[in-house]
């Protein structure tokens, strides 16, 4: 088999299109592999609502947080690849009646977040003020620790961890904050429940609802009643460092710059390419074998795709231990989401009513039930029920307020998240899919409507996702965008498993990459970054 490329990356993701880029920087030829007719995975823009020509959706992710914590778009240069960003102010609210006080609103600046608590509940107002202070010093620590392969834990918190904190300049840049870090503090912390975490602290209902609101569905995706999700009341005060953005054109325009980057530095894209096989020689990758039976030669092969697929799929039976192959046919993957888009005439009159530049008119409405006892019966009646929640969880977004390109002149889109679906949500090919699917439509239309009474006359189509159909659409299993569970177990150096959380595997040449390898899913490039570094250090023993 002749060499065809130096590195070949198995999907295009944006993890694999970072991974790809890296590795293009330095020299290496790089042939990208993707399965479908563009590039992105989770992160695209397309016209994907039936008879609705010219409306465009994302077909996954719509915030971009962690990335503009990473150095991804100053390396690579994507603003001169079309990539531009707005920052959506206020970034999110969970609306109140009126005479609940109305919406309450989480804003960039953390003072005038504050001061939106305070309307609620002065004690709630300062307990948040402390509370921010604190996660954001343990956050510095969590966030020093994504932008290289994790750590063991022997040797973070044993004598080792000197050498790794020296060489890490992540590490050191945080270890002024990290130093004033309450260590029995935060682990309990991250042990906990957000719920716990949050009836610990807060009083007021409206206070409490909205924290769980967002941090399960903006940074965990997970039920706040789970253990391990008070976690993501650390992670979400990275939002007061980089505030809320999204691209100009849609999410997919991140995909797109870092498509066009590749190319510029001399990589290819193949679409419409489906990997059917990874090749082994002599216990190393010798390339891939194409769906239509081609092969494409290459000493170094990167999977960019849930690592239960790539190395129980793609590669031949007994290439792997089997104490490798066990631990990745156990991974926790579980349904969490599901969405629901719509090409509208026009946005509902409440935010037609007065100036554009309204508050809150652009911003994430995160719609939730009125009290956290209702957010916990919520997910365990969707998983007894086998049905989405009576009162789901919902991030709704009307992405054409900020930005008129992704409608007809005039018209509108509307992207809903909705939580929460059973564990093991129906398929396509299971016979309960059709009625999971049209009762779920309505129960998210119902919720909807309970904000905005004059949405359904407003709506000219929709597209309705479970998770089957978005396993089906973007290869992801049980419609899980993080590809495996973020619990603690499959978390920094336990992600996916402890033998692979370096993105190496135990086949020289052989890598992984993508959401379900350290630091996880959400739109970061962070697993990418981390595992070109890892194949380029490994180039040059």
């Amino acid at each position: 088999m002749n060499r065809e490329f130096d590195a070949v990356v198995i999907g295009a993701g944006h993890n694999g299109l970072v991974a790809a880029n890296y590795l293009a920087s330095a020299g290496l030829r790089v042939g990208v592999f993707e399965r479908r007719h563009l590039v992105g995975g989770c992160i695209t823009t397309e016209e994907l609502i039936p008879n609705t020509p010219g409306f465009k959706i994302n077909g996954g992710a719509i915030d971009h947080i962690l990335i503009q914590r990473t150095p991804i778009i100053e390396d690579l240069k994507l603003s001169e690849y079309g990539l531009k960003y707005i920052s959506i102010e206020p970034m999110f609210e969970v609306p109140f009646p009126e005479s609940q006080g109305g919406p309450l609103r989480f804003y960039s600046a953390l003072d005038k977040t504050v001061q939106e608590f305070a309307r609620y509940s002065k004690r709630d107002s300062e307990s948040y003020s402390r509370l921010c202070d604190e996660w954001m010093k343990e956050e510095a620590l969590l966030e020093a620790l994504m932008l290289d392969a994790p750590p063991k834990m022997d040797v973070l918190f044993g004598v080792r961890g000197i050498g790794t904190l020296l060489r890490n300049r992540s590490l050191l840049s945080a270890m002024p904050q990290a130093s004033r870090v309450d260590f029995n503090v935060m682990v309990r912390t991250v042990l906990m429940s957000a719920n716990q975490l949050i009836n610990e602290n807060f009083e007021d209902e409206r206070v409490r609802v909205s924290l769980a609101a967002l941090f399960s569905l903006i940074f965990s995706t997970m039920s706040p009643s789970l253990p391990g999700t008070g976690l993501m009341a650390i992670m979400h005060t990275m939002l007061y460092r980089t505030g809320l953005k999204r691209p100009l054109g849609g999410s997919g325009r991140l995909s797109e710059s870092l498509k066009d980057s590749l190319l510029a530095k001399g990589g290819k894209v193949f679409l419409t390419s489906e990997v059917r096989r990874i090749l082994v020689e002599g216990g190393r990758t010798a390339g891939v074998e194409l769906a239509d039976g081609s092969k494409v030669g290459a000493p170094v092969v990167v999977g960019a795709l849930d690592p239960q697929v790539a190395l129980t799929k793609l590669l031949e039976p007994d290439l792997l231990p089997d104490s490798i192959v066990r631990k990745l046919e156990s991974l926790r993957i579980t349904s969490y989401g599901m969405t629901m888009h719509a090409a509208l005439h026009a946005v509902p009159s409440e935010l037609r009513e007065g100036a554009i530049s309204r508050p809150g008119r652009s911003a994430g409405k995160l719609l939730a039930p009125s009290s956290l006892s209702e957010v916990e019966r919520a997910y365990h009646t969707a998983n007894f029920s086998g049905r989405l929640s009576d009162s789901p969880l919902v991030a709704v977004n009307f992405p054409t307020t900020y930005d008129p390109s992704l409608a007809p002149m005039g018209k509108h889109v509307l992207y809903c998240w909705a939580q929460f679906v059973p564990d093991r949500s129906p398929m396509t090919w299971e016979k309960d899919y059709a009625k999971f699917k049209e009762d779920s439509k309505n129960k998210i239309m119902s919720r909807l409507t309970q904000t905005w009474t004059d949405i359904p006359e407003l709506v000219i189509d929709t597209l309705v996702e479970t998770p089957g159909d978005l396993e089906q659409r973007l290869w992801i299993q049980r419609g899980n965008t993080q590809h495996i569970d973020p619990t603690l177990e499959q978390m920094y150096y336990y992600r996916p498993i402890p033998e692979l959380s370096h993105y190496r595997t135990p086949i020289r040449g052989l890598y992984i990459t993508g959401a379900g390898t350290h630091p996880g899913g959400g739109v970061s490039g962070m697993p990418g970054y981390n595992c070109a570094r890892v194949i380029l250090a490994d180039f040059k023993r």
